[in-house]
């Protein structure tokens, strides 16, 4: 969960600063950003397992800090670059949903979306890397206060707090980079 909230907001922080300083910089709203969201929680559920799941084996042992550092170094590296290949398939469905294209081409956009798919990794995703790694950065903190509640011996910690902790801490990120001002937020990634 807590990749999934970082990963749509290192995203749309990632939108807005790729305006330069002169423009206004502009969210992207509608249903450009419900699919686009959908692309970043999609990557996000392909990256958190890798890096956390199949790079640790014991989650009763806690992990060093410096493993969590590695991680949300992966996590702000590899989200954002899958994130960008997704970017040709989330505007398929935005424009379909939007009245843009018809039902009968979103068979060739989806395939275009997937032969283009390694060319959109870089040159979309590529750009974002910056607003990963600041995403990164939470998840390895956060993650690491997830990880040492996950250890804890008493069971209604260990169960509920890392959900808390996870949500309590990655919502309100999230939620600022949707409705927090905007020229603040390019500034964060300029």
């Amino acid at each position: 969960m807590l990749g999934i909230l970082l990963s749509i907001a290192a995203f749309h922080v990632a939108v807005l600063g790729r305006f330069e300083y002169f423009e206004d910089a502009v969210r992207v709203e509608g249903w450009g950003a419900v699919f686009f969201s959908i692309g970043a929680a999609i990557s996000a559920l392909v990256v958190v397992p890798i890096a956390v799941f199949h790079a640790r084996d014991m989650a009763q042992i806690p992990a060093k800090p410096i493993t969590w550092l590695f991680m949300g170094f992966g996590f702000g590296i590899a989200t954002p670059i899958l994130t960008g290949g997704l970017t040709r398939t989330a505007g398929a469905f935005a424009g379909l949903a939007e009245g843009a294209y018809g039902v009968g081409s979103l068979p060739s956009l989806l395939l275009d979306a997937v032969i283009i798919f390694p060319y959109d990794m870089f040159v979309q995703g590529a750009p974002n890397v910056y607003a990963g790694l600041l995403s990164g950065g939470f998840f390895a903190i956060i993650g690491f206060l997830v990880d040492r509640l996950n250890a804890v011996r008493n069971e209604a910690i260990s169960i509920w707090g890392p959900w808390i902790v996870a949500v309590g801490l990655g919502l309100p990120i999230m939620v600022f980079t949707l409705v927090g001002p905007t020229e603040f937020l390019r500034d964060l990634v300029r």
